[in-house]
């Protein structure tokens, strides 16, 4: 077999294996979608692999159901605390990542390490103080309380400082020379030059946000402003549940960041190049 034989062979055996690989993650997801719009008796009566990922019948009592609950205003709550979060987010680690990059002290390496060290510890490690801490001041049962604890993402920090990184010292330097203070070298060279570091390190702030389910269990008593993850659970209680109007709610959940990743995957790539994050 020649040389150009055998790397057709290995492209074709690639490509195989690559979309066999799709094939087993897109499954889950296919049964999530027909769970969602099929008859809850014809769920519940299936009893083969082939009942269970190609319906017989067609229901939206699902989604009609979770209108009705309201989880259009928890949707609604979540995108606006993902929202504020990721605007809010981007000006904390954007202006925490240049002050690493641009005063560079033994001082600025400690609190580096300790910003790094924040997103390796679990959130849960902290929730319950927080709880007691965000009560005491009042800001319970709101959007401040779902935005706050998430402006400061070490991770977030950590991204757009190896972007940062990246920024030729001489253009920098050059701004310098030219009576350039650090907000306008930060306004007018860091931040455009790490753009797709700001929308990847944007897409990690929404997720974060977004997914969130203990935060929102914990600080948020009042059922009218609860997150749409919580109200997803919801769903379960001791005596009954209600999974077909779960698996719609799952599936309004994973819509609006999928349509997110699907504008932004281009940026997220050359982001995760110029972070060193795989």
């Amino acid at each position: 077999m020649t040389a150009d034989a055998q790397t057709r062979v290995r492209r074709l055996g690639l490509t195989a294996l690559g979309a066999l690989t799709g094939v087993v993650f897109l499954v889950p997801i296919w049964w999530l979608v027909v769970a969602a719009f099929r008859d809850p008796t014809e769920a519940l009566s299936s009893t083969s692999v082939l009942d269970t990922l190609i319906p017989r019948s067609f229901s939206l009592d699902g989604f009609r159901s979770a209108i009705e609950d309201g989880y259009l205003r928890a949707v609604g709550i979540s995108l606006a605390a993902a929202v504020g979060t990721v605007v809010g987010g981007l000006v904390v680690s954007s202006l925490a990542a240049y002050g690493f990059v641009a005063v560079r002290t033994r001082l600025s390496k400690v609190l580096f390490a300790v910003v790094v060290g924040s997103f390796l510890l679990p959130f849960e490690t902290l929730a319950v103080p927080l709880v007691s801490v965000f009560s005491d001041l009042g800001l319970s049962n709101g959007l401040p309380a779902l935005i706050l604890p998430a402006l400061g993402n070490g991770l977030a920090v950590f991204n757009l400082r190896q972007a940062f990184l990246g920024v030729p010292l001489e253009l920098a330097e050059a701004q310098y020379m030219d009576g350039a203070g650090h907000l306008r070298r930060f306004w007018h060279l860091y931040l455009p030059l790490g753009r797709s570091a700001l929308i990847g390190s944007g897409m990690i702030l929404f997720v974060s946000q977004w997914d969130s389910y203990l935060w929102p269990l914990l600080i948020i008593s009042d059922n009218h402003n609860t997150t749409a993850s919580v109200a997803i659970a919801s769903n379960f209680g001791p005596l009954s549940s209600n999974t077909q109007q779960a698996f719609a709610e799952v599936l309004v959940l994973i819509v609006i960041p999928a349509i997110l990743l699907l504008f932004t995957q281009r940026r997220l790539i050359a982001s995760s190049s110029t972070s060193g994050i795989r």
